[in-house]
């Protein structure tokens, strides 16, 4: 079954094509921007799939990971802080006329998480995006956990310092505004990537002290920075959590890299969308 998964993110849309037996066989990267709407995005998937479609033959399915709020099972990105022009955007059915395939979407952190979950076979995970800005994911007892609402998981938007600067979400103090790549900037200093993993730290420390996961997986642009950022990091995650947690929580990057939320997105697509619910 071959398929065909996107990353959409606020800098690259990254494609990446899989076959029967999930090797990579397409792989391409266009740039985007904050202001990279729906119909710029709907003609560069059309474009992306039409590409994949003369280098695999064939194509099944479509699967998408976005930077937002995402009803997965409508296919739905009710909005994103990342990308200008998502609201009530109805994605996957949106791309499944235009390409004459089955597509499923889902947040980018999300199919990142099922990325990471097929490749180590872990029954338990946080997944932790430090890009443009920082998301999360949960995977308990092997299964992705959305939430009621769909945004479990979301760690970029926990509160380290109640009268900090004003976030995009409309709140104070949220990790991403220390600890994000937008934060970072393009040429950080030693104490601003020291400050940043320690930022980072105090919020996955919290989220750990709630959940007690046995693996926390950190990806995303800002992991490039090196082995010393992600020391910092998991050094700092055992100051912040329970010593019991600390001691036993294997703290690593992502095994895939930067095409971890491409190669998700493809396996999304293998995975049927849910019925959707009726809303009162």
């Amino acid at each position: 079954m071959p398929v065909l998964g996107i990353d959409l993110g606020g800098t690259k849309l990254l494609a990446c094509g899989l076959d029967d037996d999930d090797a990579t066989r397409y792989r391409v990267r266009l740039p985007t921007g904050r202001a990279f709407g729906p119909a710029a995005a709907l003609d560069a998937i059309e474009g992306v799939v039409r590409d994949a479609r003369r280098v695999l033959g064939t194509l099944d399915a479509i699967g998408i990971g976005v930077p937002g709020l995402v009803d997965h099972r409508r296919g739905s990105v009710f909005s994103s802080t990342i990308l200008e022009g998502w609201t009530e955007v109805p994605l996957a059915d949106t791309v499944s006329r235009r390409v004459d395939l089955p597509c499923t979407i889902d947040n980018d952190v999300n199919v990142a998480a099922i990325h990471e979950h097929h490749v180590r076979d872990a029954s338990e995970l946080l997944y932790v995006a430090i890009g443009t800005g920082i998301g999360g994911a949960l995977v308990l007892d092997g299964t992705l956990r959305r939430g009621a609402r769909g945004v479990a998981g979301e760690l970029g938007h926990v509160c380290i310092e109640r009268a900090g600067p004003r976030c995009a979400c409309g709140r104070r103090g949220c990790v991403a505004l220390y600890a994000s790549g937008t934060a970072l900037g393009p040429s950080p200093t030693d104490a601003a990537v020291r400050d940043a993993a320690e930022a980072l730290a105090v919020a996955i420390g919290s989220v750990l002290n709630v959940l007690d996961v046995p693996l926390v997986v950190l990806g995303g642009g800002v992991v490039e920075l090196g082995p010393t950022y992600v020391e910092r990091v998991a050094a700092r995650v055992r100051q912040e959590c329970f010593r019991e947690i600390g001691d036993a929580c294997v703290i690593e990057v992502s095994r895939a890299g930067y095409d971890t939320a491409a190669l998700g997105a493809a396996m999304l697509a293998r995975q049927p969308r849910s019925p959707a619910i009726a809303r009162s």
